[in-house]
């Protein structure tokens, strides 16, 4: 009788501790799910009520320097546009000078040209009531003018934007000639190709310097 009431109180203790176990490792499996859900080892009392972490940019960061590269590929793929041949810039009147008269405004041509541009006194008349030739500012003026008639008779006649070449071209000729060779640059005089090649060449060397 002793030996049984023994039994029973043993497997009473064996029972209380398994359920003891049982209740100890559901209890720390339903702690562990919880620190998952929350995220990986960081509760919100631990980052001050934030959810998300502060080195982690958020979508306006993105966005902002999605612009800021999509920027700086646009103006490295668009660079600040250069003139056209039909605009006597800074490059164009340096280098159409020194083709004339190496920039010397007291030349005089053999056919009477003017100023350091070596522009004809009739071509002169047309735009300008100044006899002072040798004054840059005044031929500048003139010669801009007249760059600008022959760029827009180019483009009435040749039908075509002109070159660089084409401008120095109509420049150097009387009026009419490169029209009568169908504004072929092969059918013009050597002399004249080889001073409008030394021309597009000064105008390149500035653009480049």
């Amino acid at each position: 009788m002793r030996k049984h009431v023994k039994l029973s109180v043993l497997a009473a203790v064996l029972l209380g501790a398994g359920g003891l176990l049982i209740v100890l490792f559901t209890a720390r499996a339903t702690m562990a799910l919880s620190a998952q859900s929350q995220g990986p080892g960081i509760s919100p009392k631990q980052t001050g009520g934030l959810k998300a972490s502060k080195s982690v940019p958020d979508q306006k960061t993105i966005v902002g320097s999605s612009s800021i590269s999509a920027n700086a590929s646009n103006a490295g793929n668009n660079p600040t546009p250069i003139s056209t041949p039909g605009v006597l810039d800074e490059r164009r009147q340096f280098a159409l000078g020194m083709i004339e008269t190496g920039n010397h405004d007291g030349e005089i041509g053999g056919a009477g040209e003017v100023s350091r541009y070596q522009i004809m006194p009739s071509v002169w008349r047309r735009y300008s009531d100044s006899r002072d030739y040798h004054d840059p500012g005044v031929s500048l003026e003139v010669a801009r003018e007249h760059w600008v008639a022959l760029y827009n008779m180019f483009k009435r006649q040749a039908h075509r934007e002109p070159t660089d070449f084409d401008m120095y071209v109509l420049w150097n000729t009387r009026s009419g000639y490169y029209s009568t060779r169908e504004f072929d640059p092969a059918r013009i005089a050597p002399v004249v190709r080889d001073r409008a090649q030394r021309y597009v060449n000064l105008v390149q060397w500035g653009q480049n310097s």
